[in-house]
Parts: structure tokens; C-alpha cells; sequence
């Protein structure tokens, strides 16, 4: 769950007003008094753990990290957003030292059609979204395209943390670059189904290592801060679901044979006046005894 706090990054918050005969469409900026302002684990006293920093037009700017452990909270990390003319999400910059991360994203027809990630300028990641016809748009598949030989000297880096908080999970991609095979490229397809809007299943296929992850989802009454945050690309593609997830199970496959099934379960204890969670706990895995707690503070409110 904790990376469903990271996915949070994402900070111009947005709520549509979907009906049956309107046509799909990802809002990418925000239409939302409920922007989140502030994030904390565990508690909600002391200095927040993630900041939000909106210009006026109440676009978000950046996101600063503060480690807890140390007294007084230090910042560990800071990303940075820029916008298109139409308001759509340009870029998101994270430097550390000689290292520059950035995502950019490219549209067609105001939906996300490329993401891509640099480090230094060289575009490592591709992502290549496919969606079903134009009247609905929903993406039905992804394929994420890595430069292989790149990831395969990450370990001269630092996880990278601009990659673990908007992309995916380091872990993951160290596995596929150790697999036994020359190609300079590594490949995963998603297959996305939804339910209505949200979406139920994504299907990870990984060929080089063998390797199918299952993600099934199923969905609370509570609404969902990130939806139409079309850069809440981790997590499950966060920002591409309506409400606020109940229950998760994730099934990891070897050559076709279950070897692992992890479930978080959702517990959202106070949401505001619109059903915007503000305290919510979950379990997961062989934590579930216990209960992990996250508080949100939105900008209206901070104010209030």
C-alpha cells in the first residue's frame, strides 16, 4: 500500500462526472477542490512525510519527501512537474547529483499515448498504450519496451527514485535484466480489463523470464483522489480507476505454476463530506495482523 501512498505523487487531483452515453475521457489536470496538501504514515503529528506545492492555477509544481526517522525530518527527495499549454502533464524531473530522471508523456487526443523514462537525456523505458475504440478509449494493453543493458548496470546507481515512485518496481526490472538472453531490449505487455471505471484485472506477461503476474482488484464505495491522474501509472494504474480499492490480490506465475498470491485488504475509517478517504489503514500478505495506517490532508481542507 505503500505504493499506493507514492502513486500520489501526482497531485492535480480530479473528479469527472462520467454517464453512460458520455464518451471515456482521462482529465489531466484538476477540476477538484480536493487536492491532497499533505501525507503521513503511521501518525498524523509532526512534519508531514510528502508535501504538495500548487502554483495559483492550482497546478501541482512539486512533491517533497521527508524522512521521518530522523529528527527533525530531513527532505530525501523532490519532483518536479511541467504542463502543455492544454494542462496536460509535460514531464517529471527528479535530480540527484549527477543524475537527472524524467518521465515525459505524449497525447493523442489529449490521451496518453507514449510515456517514456531518461536518465541523463538517454530514454531507457518506452511505454506504448493501446486502447479499444474511440467512443470508449479504456487502454487495453501496455507494452513497456527496457533498454536491457542499461538496467543491467544499475546497480552502479542507486535505486532509482523518480523509477520506483511513477514507473514501477526496481526489483522487478533487476530480475529481467539478469535473465540469460543477448537481446538489447526486455519486454513486458499489460493486458487491462475494466469493470464500468474501474479497472479489475491486469495481466503482466514478462517473456524473458518466464514470469505472468495476476492483479485482481475489487473496489470500496469511496472514491478515488488520483482518478484521471493519468502519470499514477504505478500501482496498478491508479489513476485510471473511479474508486477506491477494497481488496487487491496479486498471483505471480513461473512458467505457467502459482507460485506466490499476496492480498491487501483496505480499511478507509474517515472520508470527507464528497467520500474522499482522509484515514485509511490495510493489511497485506503476512502483515495481516497488522493494520497500517495513512492520514490525507486536502487543500480545501488545509484552508478550512
Amino acid at each position: 500500500m505503500k505504493k499506493l501512498l507514492f502513486a500520489l505523487f501526482s497531485g492535480i487531483f480530479v473528479i469527472l462526472a462520467f454517464s453512460s452515453c458520455k464518451k471515456y475521457e482521462e482529465a489531466m489536470y484538476n477540476k477538484s477542490d480536493y487536492q491532497i496538501k499533505y501525507i503521513w504514515y503511521k501518525s498524523n503529528s509532526g512534519e508531514p512525510n510528502e508535501t504538495f506545492t500548487y502554483d495559483k492555477k492550482k497546478m501541482l509544481t512539486q512533491i517533497d519527501i521527508v524522512d521521518s526517522a530522523h529528527v527533525g525530518g530531513i527532505r530525501t527527495e523532490a519532483f518536479s512537474f511541467t504542463y502543455n499549454k492544454d494542462k496536460t502533464v509535460e514531464s517529471i524531473t527528479h535530480v540527484n547529483g549527477d543524475m537527472t530522471e524524467t518521465v515525459n508523456f505524449t497525447y493523442l487526443n489529449r490521451y496518453v499515448k507514449y510515456m517514456t523514462y531518461s536518465i541523463n537525456g538517454d530514454i531507457r523505458l518506452t511505454c506504448n498504450f493501446y486502447r479499444d475504440d474511440e467512443k470508449a478509449a479504456k487502454i487495453t494493453r501496455i507494452v513497456e519496451i527496457y533498454d536491457r543493458q542499461f538496467f543491467e548496470d544499475m546497480q552502479l546507481y542507486r535505486a532509482p527514485a523518480l523509477f520506483n515512485r511513477f514507473i514501477g518496481d526496481y526489483a522487478k526490472v533487476e530480475e529481467m535484466a539478469a535473465a540469460h538472453t543477448k537481446d538489447l531490449t526486455l519486454y513486458c505487455t499489460k493486458n487491462i480489463t475494466y469493470d464500468g471505471e474501474n479497472i479489475v484485472k491486469i495481466e503482466e506477461d514478462y517473456p524473458d523470464i518466464h514470469k505472468s503476474i495476476l492483479t485482481t482488484i475489487e473496489y470500496s464505495s469511496v472514491l478515488n483522489p488520483y482518478y484521471g491522474l493519468n502519470y499514477c501509472y504505478d500501482d496498478d494504474l491508479l489513476g485510471y480507476s473511479k474508486n477506491a480499492a477494497g481488496r487487491k490480490t496479486v498471483s505471480t506465475f513461473y512458467d505457467g505454476t502459482l507460485t506466490n498470491a499476496e492480498t491487501t485488504e483496505y480499511d478507509y475509517i474517515d472520508v470527507n463530506k464528497d467520500n474522499y478517504p482522509r484515514v485509511f489503514t490495510y493489511t497485506t500478505g503476512n502483515n495481516s495482523l497488522v493494520h497500517f495506517k495513512t492520514y490525507l490532508t486536502y487543500v480545501k481542507e488545509y484552508k478550512d
